[in-house]
């Protein structure tokens, strides 16, 4: 963290790196104002610091930082084609297309698609040998622990879309995919915004047909909605620590159970109390029985994030 010995020395630094940033010297602008980024992440220094790392020919450290604050570059047309430009450096195209498909950037969308589309037949080009690796390890994702298959995904996101979109409709089928990689397949179809119909294999190694525009956000069903309601409203105001804790376990199993969390979840209360250790009262057992039978698959998935829970190897899960 940068410490400045006053505010009038803070706004000298500030001044200095402008200077910089007009007279077009990018290397001493982009140091200057990483400098005051590190003590203030505001949208302003963040905008001026990603456009003197860009002309500066720093594109890595560019995305880095515009991630941190992808809405700002949402305010008018200009910020949004440095936010793309920043992006397509980096082929990125798979989020350069999900960032055209926010709202915010529907006046800017068609022509933003368009520099997508070229930058793609570009890199099919120039990148041909990269992206045949990164795409034989994206389609080979269940081979892997679910770590590595995190890894590959990320890198995945730097094949154009219709490379990506093989590697998806591939990948839902395949059983040996974790189901929070599944999960997150999925939710990048829903931001992508695409249309199209989708084969998933999901926990009960069954196989169903997904229309991807009917997808929802996680936290979109009714189940999770009412879960959150009990943690916050009710569990929350008890005992705020079990809460808190069971929040981070109740998040993954919806990612997991995901697009089918209400098929499963029939009673969201005694779900959240089951995954707590609360004994419900006046329960039915069979339904109780049913939960903790979901409890236990979850939990084999669960063991490949956080270790093994009795030493068992967890490498590919198991289906019910």
């Amino acid at each position: 963290m940068a410490e400045f010995s006053s505010p009038a020395a803070r706004e000298k630094a500030f001044e200095v790196a402008r200077k910089a940033f007009e007279e077009q010297q990018w290397s001493a602008a982009s140091s200057a104002f990483q400098t005051l980024y590190q003590d203030q992440q505001t949208p302003e220094l963040n905008r001026y610091l990603v456009m003197s790392l860009f002309r500066d020919q720093q594109y890595l450290a560019a995305e880095q930082i515009a991630a941190e604050q992808d809405q700002i570059y949402l305010a008018n047309e200009s910020l949004f084609n440095l936010r793309l430009a920043v992006a397509l450096k980096n082929q990125q195209f798979i989020f350069a297309r999900e960032f055209c498909e926010l709202v915010g950037a529907r006046d800017w969308r068609e022509a933003g698609l368009e520099k997508i589309q070229q930058t793609e037949r570009e890199a099919e080009q120039s990148l041909a040998a990269t992206q045949k690796t990164i795409a034989k390890q994206f389609y080979h994702l269940g081979d892997v622990s679910f770590a590595e298959q995190r890894q590959r995904l990320e890198r995945a996101k730097q094949l154009p879309l219709a490379t990506f979109m093989k590697g998806v409709q591939y990948l839902l089928v395949d059983p040996f995919l974790h189901p929070l990689i599944r999960a997150t397949l999925l939710e990048e179809l829903l931001r992508l915004k695409v249309d199209t119909s989708v084969q998933l294999h999901w926990l009960d190694d069954q196989t169903y047909t997904i229309a991807t525009k009917d997808l929802r956000p996680v936290g979109a069903s009714q189940s999770a909605q009412a879960i959150q309601n009990y943690l916050q409203l009710e569990l929350g105001q008890n005992d705020p620590v079990l809460a808190a804790n069971l929040q981070q376990t109740v998040t993954l199993q919806l990612m997991m159970l995901y697009p089918f969390i209400d098929k499963v979840i029939t009673q969201p209360v005694l779900w959240a109390q089951a995954v707590g250790g609360i004994a419900p009262s006046g329960v039915d057992s069979e339904k109780l029985k049913e939960i903790m039978v979901w409890q236990q698959r979850l939990n084999r998935y669960l063991a490949e994030l956080f270790g093994p829970l009795s030493g068992e190897n967890t490498e590919k899960p198991k289906n019910e």
